[in-house]
């Protein structure tokens, strides 16, 4: 549990061949955060918070995520 009780969790910025992105914990969920990259207008969000997928054993580089 976090030292500050209004720490929902914590992130780690990543940098793969496709770009940044975060990864971490928010309320014990295992997340993945990547940038929006098809944001249109500023109602869209800049990023986008997805529950976190275990990786393919093959080194891949990037998360399996990734939104195409």
């Amino acid at each position: 549990m976090p030292n500050n009780p209004d720490e929902l969790g914590a992130l780690w910025v990543k940098q793969s061949a496709r770009g940044e992105y975060m990864t971490g914990t928010i309320l014990g969920q295992a997340v993945v955060i990547f940038r929006n990259e098809r944001k249109a207008n500023d109602k869209q969000p800049d990023w986008r918070v997805m529950k976190s997928k275990p990786r393919p054993a093959t080194g891949a580089a990037a998360p399996s995520q990734w939104g195409d």
